[in-house]
């Protein structure tokens, strides 16, 4: 009987552990889910509580949240889009952050050295962006082919995310690509060119605690998220 009782005890307080195991579910713009997982799963193992990441683009993710999805923490690629959740009233009294800067790389992987501004500007083939409607990255690049004149001059595959449009290149299906540098340097890739800044809007990527039962644990993250070492992380991964 003793021995049923130490066993009844031990699976509930076997349950109540892992009832108690918090889990926060994070919205992460798709440049951004590489380093998003990298910094959920070290985060994890320090304070034990686990996170979920679902990546898509930054438009997706906040259509998304308008709609119900039970996210506890928006990181976006552009300081926009959790702006218009803040009016929308989806995040209480809860601030904005600012966790990353992108930049844009023109790559060319066919190419025998890293492409120049001449080439840049001589390259007549099919180039891969993300949709400017959904993805800032996308916004960008459209600024920054308008700034240079050759918006109008070129053909374009454009993928739902930045993430995507990585992939048409890297999978040969596009000749070229304004990709995410960020991409380019945890890939170890090589033959690109980074896009000039002066040529397109800062790439701001803020972010954003929701207001949902899960809000401690979720600032927690953010706070870990911004913390020295971790912005150092982030900074080596190809973000400023």
């Amino acid at each position: 009987m003793l021995r049923l009782l130490v066993s009844v005890i031990f699976v509930g307080l076997s349950c109540f552990s892992v009832a108690s195991q918090a889990t926060i579910n994070v919205a992460v713009a798709s440049n951004f889910k590489v380093s998003a997982q990298d910094i959920a799963d070290q985060f994890s193992n320090e304070y034990d509580i686990d996170v979920n990441i679902s990546s898509a683009s930054t438009g997706t993710l906040y259509q998304q949240i308008l709609h119900g999805a039970p996210f506890d923490l928006f990181l976006s690629a552009d300081q926009e889009h959790v702006d218009l959740l803040q009016q929308a009233n989806k995040v209480g009294d809860n601030q904005p952050f600012v966790y990353a800067q992108g930049r844009l790389g023109f790559w060319m992987p066919s190419a025998e050295t890293n492409p120049s501004i001449e080439d840049f500007m001589a390259y007549t083939g099919r180039l891969a962006i993300a949709n400017p409607k959904f993805a800032p990255y996308g916004v960008a690049a459209q600024q920054a082919l308008t700034s240079v004149g050759k918006w109008e001059d070129l053909q374009y595959i454009q993928g739902s995310n930045i993430s995507q449009t990585y992939q048409f290149v890297e999978s040969n299906n596009v000749k070229a690509g304004l990709v995410a540098y960020a991409a380019l340097v945890q890939k170890k890739q090589q033959h690109y060119l980074l896009v000039p800044a002066k040529w397109h809007q800062p790439i701001i990527q803020a972010g954003v605690v929701l207001g949902t039962a899960q809000a401690e644990q979720a600032n927690l993250f953010r706070d870990y998220l911004l913390s020295k070492p971790i912005q150092q992380l982030i900074h080596s991964q190809g973000y400023n």
